[in-house]
């Protein structure tokens, strides 16, 4: 008798303890299966993917910096061509950190600090006439950054030589080469406070990223601010933004040629390419700048026993980093002169969305908190 009451007592506590462990796993978001490491996963991510490509961007923007000053003491074709290689070096190794608009990007806005456009080039030279003006406001939130750049360096001219002519021989010459001191200033402090905010160095965000309290699956988590940054980044400004709206997809039907990414510096086409591939890396958790294949999405999801679904992502992705290569540049002109292959190439980056924003989150029991415009 007294031998069955401490078996019955002891079978209860043992319940009782794997129910408690059971909901705690379930609310925590845990059950990834005994093989993988979600810490790990996001370590992956923040160490050596997302700090080093916002270093990346950093050194890069620092020698644009260098650039610009060589040519504004020396304004010629030769400085200008360095200062345009070393803005084109810029925009691509943007591409490769603004996926993960959350945490300190989020809070120091720097995707629409940076890369908000069709630029405003009536505010622009409109700032550059008055001499007054603020840039980081919202009143010139389409007047600065790359878009701006590119305008600046690509757009006041029909060659490089009129290019020039509008620094040295214009009667805005001086205010117009400020303009464009202060918006490279500008864009390398917003950047470097962000890469700043994440080194360990500094205002460590990594550690609160990999934080204990923070390995979960639920709303605020780390896991869940990523995949809800990187989606929201895939369909509205990859899909959308570079290749639905210029193709008329996402404008009501109306071609808009102008509000490609690169307008004025023409290779917007390979600006989407490249950040199709860092949106391809981070699923598969790719390291950079090594390239070295670690824990990404893909793994996280292959826990969860669903290789299928790997495939069928990973296949899409494939098709519409296809589709886009297959563009010209500038791209602008192929939505004038062929934009059914551009509205083609809108339908493979389309197909990535539903596996990736429905299914992809359901199995990890990510719930999207961004608020969809127009559903998918």
């Amino acid at each position: 008798m007294n031998f069955t009451y401490r078996s019955t007592s002891l079978l209860i506590l043992v319940l009782a303890v794997f129910s408690w462990t059971a909901c705690d796993v379930g609310e925590s978001g845990s059950d990834d299966g005994p093989d993988f490491d979600r810490e790990a996963m996001l370590a992956n991510f923040g160490e050596n993917i997302i700090i080093p490509s916002y270093d990346a961007l950093v050194d890069s923007l620092n020698e644009m910096a260098t650039a610009a000053d060589n040519f504004s003491a020396d304004p010629s074709t030769a400085t200008l061509q360095q200062l345009q290689s070393t803005l084109k070096s810029s925009r691509l190794a943007w591409q490769r950190v603004n996926l993960f608009n959350f945490g300190p990007a989020s809070n120091n806005l720097l995707r629409t600090s940076l890369n908000t456009y069709p630029t405003d080039t009536a505010r622009i030279e409109e700032n550059i006439d008055s001499g007054d003006y603020t840039l980081g406001t919202v009143s010139n939130q389409d007047a600065v950054g790359f878009p701006a750049l590119g305008y600046l360096l690509h757009g006041i001219g029909a060659n490089n030589q009129e290019i020039v002519s509008a620094y040295t021989d214009d009667p805005d010459a001086s205010e117009r080469m400020q303009y464009l001191e202060d918006n490279v200033d500008f864009i390398q402090q917003k950047a470097s406070t962000v890469a700043q905010e994440w080194s360990a160095d500094q205002e460590d965000y990594l550690t609160m990223f990999l934080s204990q309290d923070n390995l979960g699956t639920d709303a605020g988590s780390s896991l869940s601010m990523l995949i809800n940054a990187y989606i929201q980044h895939y369909e509205r400004y990859i899909r959308d933004g570079k290749i639905g709206i210029p193709s008329g997809v996402r404008s009501a039907g109306v071609a808009r040629p102008q509000a490609t990414e690169a307008y004025y510096a023409g290779y917007s086409k390979e600006l989407a390419l490249a950040n199709l591939q860092a949106v391809q890396r981070v699923f598969k958790g790719i390291t950079f700048p090594d390239g070295m294949n670690n824990r990404g999405l893909s793994d996280n999801l292959e826990a969860h026993d669903e290789t299928e679904l790997v495939d069928e992502i990973e296949s899409n992705m494939d098709d519409a980093i296809s589709s886009v290569q297959a563009l010209n540049d500038p791209l602008s002109q192929q939505v004038q002169n062929n934009n059914d292959k551009v509205q083609s190439a809108f339908q493979d980056l389309q197909a990535v969305v539903g596996p990736l924003k429905t299914d992809m989150t359901s199995v990890l029991g990510i719930t999207i908190t961004y608020q969809d415009q127009d559903g998918d």
